[in-house]
């Protein structure tokens, strides 16, 4: 069952108000993926609910801010800590080329695409994101998605509420500079 992202209303202006926003719906989500789990068996999110690497991308890439992403970290941390959110057990991970992701906008003129020409910069910076992550919690990244599908329960040997893991990922992340 998937577990689909949200849209949100429009986040608060203030950027710790907007970090606690993005944050507290991350939690939905992810209680969202955890009810199902527990009904079905299995879980899949359209997106990370802790979704750290879309602030973190765009100020990779010179389109938002180091305090805008610091903000987010303190927030989900504080999420994490409590338990609401935690790390998925795999993650599938899929960046198509930018004439590939040409070719599925102009092939789909009904799909709104809104801020298309700065989404298709975030490809090299989610690549980063996500090996990083799986240095940090390692047989968790799956590049590609399975042509069977996910059909089977994915389990992670490490725990989904690891702090360590967490900080570590966020040790990464601030090494890198931004502007790529």
């Amino acid at each position: 069952m998937v577990v689909a992202e949200s849209a949100p209303a429009d986040p608060p202006e203030d950027a710790s108000a907007a970090a606690r926003f993005w944050a507290e719906n991350g939690a939905r989500r992810w209680e969202q993926a955890i009810a199902t789990e527990q009904r079905v068996g299995i879980a899949v999110c359209d997106t990370d609910p802790l979704k750290l690497h879309y602030s973190w991308s765009l100020w990779r890439i010179g389109a938002g801010s180091r305090q805008v992403f610091q903000r987010q970290v303190d927030a989900y941390r504080e999420l994490m800590d409590g338990r609401r959110i935690g790390f998925a057990d795999a993650y599938f991970v899929s960046i198509p080329d930018p004439e590939v992701l040409e070719l599925r906008r102009t092939g789909d003129p009904k799909r709104r695409r809104r801020n298309f020409a700065l989404h298709a910069r975030l490809g090299e910076p989610l690549r980063e994101w996500y090996a990083a992550l799986e240095e940090v919690r390692p047989g968790s990244v799956r590049w590609g998605f399975p042509d069977e599908g996910v059909g089977q329960p994915v389990h992670s040997v490490r725990p989904r509420y690891d702090l360590e893991a967490y900080d570590a990922l966020i040790g990464l992340a601030f090494t890198r500079p931004a502007g790529l």
